[in-house]
């Protein structure tokens, strides 16, 4: 089996990771992408031991078909440690979770491989997987692989593994062709998902099942299978078993071949379920928790979200479902039940790939990506074009530093007065004996004081307004203020003017001379 370029990459980032000295490395690639191949070319090309570590039965099957076609010379040597099958000394150990964490599995298990695989790797944070992960810790290289290197609990993978040393995303894989493109419809229900109780951040199963059964939610999503996805084979995903079952039959009674599985199915019924999904016996099959890791159906080309969660985790496995390629398969329709209220962060096709907005009719989220971002372009360039024009017409206006011209300042004789708020004046002065040297006076009602001095007119200009600044009164000083109308009264002017000051009111202006 001949890897694709993005695998061989990941597993030369393995390898490099692991020359630096990381020895616990993760790999993101999306459901669909080939994990499986990936780690079984790394164990055959590794060469010596190997464990598996996964927590499905069909997680199990799949690794160990994925090696023996990878590997075949390594088919004869591989184990199973799951149920009663205990082969914990073989070259090759495909082992369940589960089944190993008990302390007397454990205990009989070699503490060191050459090679330690974790699929599924977003549950490695939970203490089964770590209580396996430090038995073999003294393994040269342990790689966990996942769809989605975060968790919804909030235990850090960071605890686990040192470095995420490849990752991929959903719309890097569906635009290198490797993964089918999406499709995404909101169905809307009757029911508020704010009355709906939460635990650990999501909508407690339970009572979101009675809810959704409550509202009718069952009906709209027949109806939006029927007009949006007659043509499709679908896997629905509910909250409860109860919620299962009453979908299988519903769909049963508008004359839809359907099925339901779950958790308490027995494992030959659920295989012979899902194989008839497969031959297209069955169009829709209903689950709980069954379908949501480790089901590989590449002919599904419709995923009934009908399980709101806000679990981006949860989420992304479950769109994952109907991402493989197949013949004929043009895209994946994504139904997304949701309730009246969007204020909760429900998860969906468009918070999934930062979408502004949910794709139009018809619309895949590469093409709506692609709309989106031709449209930012185009409100760019408009922008830049108004931008260009702003400075044109910029640069045919007088530059005024620092907004100065704004201050308005007041002549009063061969002095100039500036309110500095608080019955207060500053007032710029020029001494006498030096025509080019003024001082800036801060006048009250009965005393005056020098701020500085020895300056020449700009400098004192300057001196005066940071000192109105500071204090904070920068409406008093701006020209568009109130009290730029305001009259100066004949005693503000003469007790600016110093009292050797003769103030004479002109006849016919506001202004006031001032002879000294």
């Amino acid at each position: 089996m001949k890897l694709r370029p993005y695998q061989e990459e990941a597993i030369e980032s393995i390898r490099e990771a692991n020359a630096r000295g990381i020895r616990r490395s993760l790999v993101a690639l999306p459901t669909g992408s080939g994990k499986t191949v990936v780690f079984s070319h790394l164990i055959r090309q590794r060469g010596g031991t190997a464990l598996i570590l996964a927590h499905r039965d069909e997680l199990l099957q799949q690794a160990a078909d994925k090696l023996s076609t990878v590997a075949p010379e390594l088919a004869m040597s591989m184990g199973f440690v799951k149920g009663p099958q205990d082969d914990t000394h073989a070259p090759v150990v495909v082992a369940s979770v589960q089944t190993l964490a008990r302390r007397a599995r454990l205990a009989r298990l070699p503490r060191e491989f050459e090679t330690v695989v974790v699929d599924e790797a977003h549950h490695a944070a939970a203490d089964s997987y770590r209580r396996i992960l430090d038995h073999v810790a003294g393994s040269p290289l342990i790689t966990g692989f996942t769809a989605t290197p975060e968790r919804s609990d909030k235990r850090r993978l960071a605890n686990v593994f040192e470095e995420v040393v490849y990752a991929k995303s959903i719309e890097e894989m569906i635009r290198a062709g490797y993964l089918c493109n999406l499709q995404g419809i909101r169905v809307g229900i009757d029911l508020d998902l704010r009355e709906v109780k939460q635990s650990r951040g999501d909508f407690q199963a339970e009572d979101l099942g009675q809810a959704l059964s409550r509202s009718g939610a069952v009906a709209d999503v027949l109806d939006a299978y029927r007009d949006h996805a007659s043509e499709r084979k679908a896997i629905i995903f509910c909250p409860t078993v109860a919620l299962a079952h009453e979908m299988a039959e519903t769909f049963r009674s508008a004359g839809i071949a359907a099925g339901s599985v779950d958790g308490r199915t027995p494992l030959d019924e659920r295989r012979a379920t899902l194989a008839a999904l497969g031959t297209g016996e069955l169009r829709v099959v209903a689950n709980v928790g069954v379908l949501t890791e480790g089901f590989d159906e590449p002919s599904v080309d419709c995923v009934v979200m009908a399980a709101p969660t806000r679990s981006r985790v949860k989420y992304v496995q479950i769109v994952g479902r109907g991402l493989r390629l197949h013949p004929g398969k043009a895209d994946c329709l994504v139904l997304d039940v949701a309730g009246v209220s969007d204020t909760l962060s429900i998860q969906s096709l468009p918070a999934l790939f930062d979408l502004q907005a949910p794709p139009k009719p018809k619309e895949t989220v590469t093409e709506a990506l692609d709309r989106e971002l031709a449209d930012e372009e185009e409100r760019a360039a408009e922008q830049a074009k108004r931008d260009a024009s702003e400075r044109r017409r910029a640069r045919k206006r007088p530059i005024a530093f620092f907004s100065r011209e704004r201050l308005h300042w007041l002549r009063v004789g061969e002095r100039w007065v500036l309110s500095a708020g608080e019955g207060e004046l500053l007032v710029l002065d020029k001494v006498a004996e030096k025509a080019t040297s003024w001082r800036v006076l801060l006048v009250g009602e009965s005393n005056a004081k020098i701020v500085a001095r020895g300056l020449d007119l700009g400098y004192a200009q300057g001196a005066a307004e940071e000192a109105v600044r500071e204090r904070g009164i920068t409406y008093l000083v701006d020209r568009e203020a109130p009290w730029r109308a305001t009259r100066v009264a004949p005693e503000s002017a003469r007790s600016a003017a110093g009292p050797d000051t003769r103030i004479e009111k002109c006849r016919h202006t506001r202004t006031f001379s001032v002879r000294v």
